[in-house]
């Protein structure tokens, strides 16, 4: 059988072992292990779901080789504990049964750990850029960091052999060594952090010889027939850190040892560079590609590529034209458990698509919360969705929907995938409410993607009858004789009854990102939430001088979104002016009042607005006693985010 993919579907050797097909499921926080770092039947159905759907090695994310001095954060696994090796048989076997090579990535963070109430060991006592922020932001002392000795070495070099050596011994056959993103391994390469005068500082031969004594302890606990791969940043972006060139020869020194070499960028604790290493959708996808092929160019060992890749057209390429060995995705299959499945069978189309929101590394890195999905209801709930513990319904029933946006589609296709039978009334002559003017600007090809998607899907729903050109009434709801009634019918923007002495200079950013209205070369963006930094990096990148302003200090700015937008906007010359309200617009721009009562006056040409929805309350009542159950949902509940719209459509179906 010819295969549409066929490179990215082709067996690869790796070590000793032959893996199935080139996917990998990237190592990322799941926040699911137990507060002692063991293994929960949650974080089993997790990671036996991503095998299931097809991936050819399944990764399980940062796993920390104890919890004094290694863990970067909570709910990760304790290797370090031997009580977890009963659960890491069973999440292997989990992984096993279909076909899939079971790997963990090992770490010590060094400096970089949550505080434990002890000092923070490092190859030098260096405090981290995170580190000084969060003590500023939370008015505490900085957690102090210890210099290590060679006593504390030695210790954590048998603590990475103990790791892999149980790892082993529990049925994995793989396991990623994490030598980047400033984690311990590479605070001892890089000389922004390594600043000993002993046998493991200083020169090259002396920073590299933590790692390779590592990998050496290693190897001798686990044989030749166990798959190392190691994890690096080919580029660590930062001045005076490790760049590309440095990095070829590191892992010439040790590649006797490594079967695998994951290459990565950045790292985590520098805030201005991390958004390279967990892409939001202002960078391109694949942007980090080049780094494996370059290291792919200088290494005898296989590569894998890693960021921002979430289609199967993107991975053969990749493949195909030998820039890497293996793709690495995380975020694409956790979209879509079923990415490498219907990828195989040339089903692309049916691949629910990444929109790079970031919620997942949200709830994982942000709130300390089980890792979630916006797209995807089901992530880090597999055990009660996918694995049987939602009762299906008794009987089918009719189900009328009034609104046809992201709620009113997701609970159209979840009704439908439960056997109802589903009216969808929308007004409007196209499917997509607020997600076609926040998939409009040219950045943001994912949530495009997305919204076909859910288009194509709703249209194609076993019986879902959508009516267009058709704004619901209580009288054309009632003549359908629902038993349930869905309404999502979205929300209105917030336009403030300002002074204005030219009502040509205000627009609102949903008909600016549309393109349906035009802007001045000078624009001041009311509104610092994620519509108007988004919509100002827009502008700012074809020319416009773009002031954005809010009521907010600038560090709470687009925090419901992904990261990086305020970093750049910046970059291409945006101003932020925040903590000041909007109180009028004159001839000559914007007239804003600051936190002391004084009136400020940003000149401009155009004032978009960017303040935020308010829930169309008002179409609730008329529905209330139509049907059995009646449920709101998505943003005429109250108006929030595609997250929000999503998981209440389908959390609400799985009622009925």
């Amino acid at each position: 059988m010819e295969r549409k993919f066929k490179h990215l579907f082709s067996p690869i050797k790796i070590g000793h072992m032959t893996v199935k097909n080139r996917i990998e499921f990237a190592p990322g926080c799941h926040m699911l292990a137990t507060g002692d770092g063991m293994v929960t039947r949650e974080m089993i159905a997790y990671y036996q779901s991503i095998a299931e759907g097809g991936a050819g090695i399944v990764t399980i994310g940062e796993s920390a080789i104890d919890f004094v001095h290694a863990a970067g954060h909570q709910f990760q696994l304790n290797l370090g504990d031997r009580n977890v090796f009963t659960g890491l048989c069973q999440i292997s076997e989990a992984i096993h049964k279909y076909g899939a090579i079971a790997s963990i990535e090992v770490c010590h963070n060094g400096s970089q750990i949550i505080s434990s109430g002890l000092p923070a060991i490092s190859p030098s006592p260096q405090i981290t850029i995170r580190e000084e922020r969060a003590a500023k932001a939370e008015g505490r002392r900085r957690h102090p960091v210890m210099k290590m000795s060679l006593s504390d070495i030695e210790d954590v070099i048998d603590g990475f052999a103990y790791s892999f050596d149980m790892l082993k011994r529990a049925g994995f056959q793989m396991g990623m060594l994490h030598a980047g993103h400033g984690h311990l391994i590479s605070q001892f390469l890089s000389p922004l952090t390594n600043h000993r005068d002993d046998s493991f500082g200083g020169s090259f031969e002396n920073r590299v010889r933590f790692f390779d004594e590592v990998l050496s302890a290693i190897r001798a606990k686990v044989g030749k027939d166990f798959i190392i791969e190691t994890r690096i940043s080919v580029d660590e972006m930062h001045e005076g850190g490790l760049e590309q060139e440095e990095m070829v020869e590191v892992m010439k020194r040790v590649s006797d040892k490594v079967d695998l070499v994951h290459a990565s960028v950045a790292r985590l604790n520098e805030p201005l560079t991390a958004i390279y290493t967990i892409q939001p959708p202002y960078l391109k996808n694949g942007i980090n590609v080049h780094y494996a092929e370059y290291m792919k160019k200088h290494l005898d060992i296989p590569v894998t590529t890693v960021g921002a890749i979430t289609d199967p057209v993107m991975c053969e390429e990749i493949i195909a034209s030998g820039k890497a060995d293996v793709i690495s995705m995380i975020r694409s299959q956790l979209a879509d458990h079923e990415f490498a499945n219907k990828a195989r069978k040339g089903e692309e189309e049916e691949i629910r698509p990444c929109v790079r929101c970031m919620t997942c590394v949200r709830y994982t890195g942000e709130r300390v919360a089980p890792v979630r999905c916006a797209v995807n209801p089901v992530v880090g709930r597999e055990l009660e969705y996918q694995y049987g513990y939602v009762k299906p319904p008794m009987k089918s029933k009719k189900v009328c929907i009034v609104g046809g946006g992201p709620a009113g589609m997701q609970a159209a296709l979840t009704a439908s995938e439960r056997g109802h039978e589903v009216v969808l009334f929308e007004k409007e002559n196209e499917l997509g409410g607020q997600l076609i003017c926040a998939s409009a600007l040219p950045f943001k090809n994912d949530m495009a993607r997305y919204l076909d998607w859910l288009i194509r899907m709703t249209k194609k729903a076993p019986g879902v009858t959508v009516k267009m050109n058709t704004e619901a009434t209580a009288e054309l709801v009632r003549a359908e004789k629902p038993d349930a009634i869905v309404v999502a019918a979205g929300a209105t923007p917030i336009i403030p009854d300002l002074p204005c002495e030219d009502s040509n200079m205000l627009k609102w950013v949903g008909d600016v990102d549309t393109g349906k209205e035009q802007v001045g070369e000078r624009v001041v963006v009311a509104g610092g939430g994620l519509a108007g930094v988004e919509s100002a990096y827009a502008l700012a990148q074809s020319g416009k001088q773009v002031t954005v302003i809010d009521k907010l200090p600038e560090n709470k700015l687009g925090a419901e979104g992904p990261r990086g937008g305020v970093y750049l906007n910046k970059l291409l010359g945006t101003k932020f002016v925040t903590e000041v309200k909007l109180v009028r617009v004159t001839k000559e721009g914007a007239v804003v009042l600051d936190k002391h009562w004084e009136e400020m006056l940003i000149p401009c040409d155009t004032v978009v607005l960017a303040l935020g929805m308010k829930a169309r309350s008002e179409a609730c009542a008329q529905y209330a006693d139509l049907a059995e159950d009646v449920f709101f949902v998505g943003d005429v509940r109250y108006a929030h985010n595609v997250y929000q719209a999503i998981h209440d459509a389908f959390h609400a179906m799985h009622t009925i």
